[in-house]
């Protein structure tokens, strides 16, 4: 049955995969959805529209739902097609290169690292939006909404949670879907294989839907790109996209944790040597990788 399947053209399996991926997704929506929590009544769509959780059992079903929409998009899609286009897809995802383990170490220092870079990228991508859109436009009202719900979501009380939800469910989807399924399939169809990456993590970042905050996403883009051209294993870069999640979310719901400025250090207002120092770490560590890289393609 597989010989005859993969026997099909490219072209075949991919209609066969984006059908299948329609059809999962919308069965699995439909399940998880019937079956979601409420607070009184209301589902966390219907949270949603509510306005902000005031409660543990609000962020909950907000939570909820919110996991069942990044499986359904990112999830199913990627496990989907890489099954289709790829005989053996989890060797396309675990074909690992570097036998040094030491990485595993210095991906936790960059990513803490990289808070003033994130901080700095991120304060000069959102005035040069703001200078012209404006703080008036719905673009940056949208934004700051977004902002507040995301706030709001988080509690001390359900940390675990937050971590699940916020962490690592979106780290191991989005990678399997990004760099596992975008990117493997960028870097075996295009020559340039950097350009593919570079693609790929401009994807990442305007899929987010948060064009104030385009720049330091596209750069976290192109590290986890590398770290999967690098290693030959959707693993690491997995793991530092938990990393990377798992600290806004910790910074944010138990701030006592972290220096009081921990979102405004390496600005250009508040340290800004620290921030400039950060980045050119970060571009550092971007180019090792890029320079070492492999380019591995599972057989078809």
């Amino acid at each position: 049955m597989l010989d005859y399947f993969f026997s099909k053209n490219i072209a075949f399996r991919i209609v066969t995969g984006f059908i299948s991926t329609l059809f999962l997704s919308f069965l699995l929506f439909s399940i998880l959805y019937s079956i979601a929590p409420t607070s009184n009544g209301l589902n966390g769509l219907q949270c949603i529209a509510k306005g902000l959780p005031t409660s543990n059992e609000d962020r909950l079903c907000i939570l909820y739902m919110l996991s069942v929409e990044t499986i359904c998009i990112f999830l199913i899609p990627a496990l989907c097609m890489l099954f289709c286009i790829n005989r053996k897809p989890w060797k396309l995802l675990h074909t690992t290169y570097q036998s040094n383990k030491s990485i595993l170490l210095i991906i936790p220092f960059i990513i803490i690292a990289n808070i003033p870079c994130i901080n700095l990228l991120s304060e000069i991508n959102t005035e040069a939006v703001l200078a012209i859109v404006g703080e008036d436009s719905a673009l940056w009202q949208n934004y700051k909404q977004t902002e507040i719900l995301t706030t709001a979501l988080m509690s001390p009380n359900m940390i675990c949670i937050d971590i699940l939800a916020m962490s690592l469910l979106p780290a191991i989807c989005e990678e399997l879907f990004f760099r596992g399924l975008l990117q493997s399939i960028a870097i075996k169809q295009f020559k340039h294989k950097h350009l593919s990456i570079i693609l790929i993590a401009i994807i990442f970042s305007l899929l987010h839907g948060d064009i104030f905050n385009f720049i330091p996403r596209f750069v976290l883009g192109l590290l986890l790109g590398y770290l999967f051209a690098y290693t030959g294993s959707i693993l690491y870069p997995i793991f530092a996209h938990i990393l990377h999640n798992m600290l806004v979310v910790v910074s944010t719901t138990i701030p006592n944790l972290f220096p009081e400025n921990i979102e405004t250090i390496g600005t250009t207002t508040d340290l800004p040597l620290i921030g400039t120092t950060s980045t050119l770490i970060l571009i550092g560590f971007i180019l090792v990788l890029a320079k070492n890289s492999h380019f591995y393609q599972a057989e078809a």
